[in-house]
């Protein structure tokens, strides 16, 4: 059996978090990871010099949390398992988008490598998950955000950089979702909003949110 999955949950989650907090421009740290995985800076440090120990990322005290390309391939398998994961319950089984990401997050931890090829193979291998990341991690990115995307020109929404049954519930409601075609037609920093014209509606974000929809121009107009 390969040896991601002789790994323990815990550690699996480190490496899943290491990995996203490294694409974001802070990077992965103590207090980051003790943040977003809701537990003690004194457990991240333990579970820090354990993954050191296996060779699973670089670390020094103050300094940046690094995966090895040992590190980072363990996470990258655990990442495809999981949006297959979300494919497979959204697709299929027909969970609502906003339920998704947390019934993944438990089956990622269980799903052989054997099986993840059935669900590849039975979903027709997608190249993305249902919130647009895709599948295979290696793909450059060249979407941009909805606050630095160009005003008054279509765009596609590629994919929703938000985990937040909440929010994911509100912009399911507003038709907001990977494919669909939008206009920005106004960003006001005072008053904290992003102004979107879709399906000749009118909608307005909050810049928080509109930051993490990621979009690029509908095909045919790409650059």
């Amino acid at each position: 059996m390969p040896k991601t999955h002789l790994l323990s949950e815990s550690v699996e989650e480190y490496l899943e978090a290491i990995h996203r907090l490294g694409e974001d421009a802070s990077g992965a740290s103590t207090t980051s990871l003790a943040r977003r995985l809701n537990v003690t800076p004194a457990s991240v440090t333990g579970m820090l010099r354990r993954l050191r120990e296996l060779g699973f990322i670089s670390y020094h005290r103050y300094r940046e949390i690094a995966l090895t390309d040992e590190g980072q391939q363990h996470a990258h398998d655990l990442i495809r398992r999981h949006r297959l994961a979300e494919r497979l319950l959204t697709d299929i089984l027909k969970v609502p988008l906003s339920e998704a990401h947390d019934e993944a997050c438990r089956l990622e931890h269980v799903v052989s490598p054997q099986l993840e090829q059935r669900i590849s193979d039975a979903l027709g291998a997608p190249e993305a998950c249902p919130h647009g990341h895709p599948i295979e991690l290696h793909a450059p990115d060249r979407t941009l955000s909805l606050l630095t995307a160009p005003l008054n020109v279509p765009l596609l929404v590629a994919r929703l950089n938000n985990e937040s049954s909440e929010v994911l519930r509100h912009l399911g409601e507003q038709g907001l979702l990977p494919g669909v075609e939008v206009v920005v037609r106004g960003r006001s920093t005072a008053a904290g909003t992003v102004v979107l014209e879709s399906a000749g509606e009118t909608r307005t974000l909050g810049l928080a949110i509109a930051e993490t929809i990621r979009v690029h121009p509908p095909r045919g107009r790409r650059t």
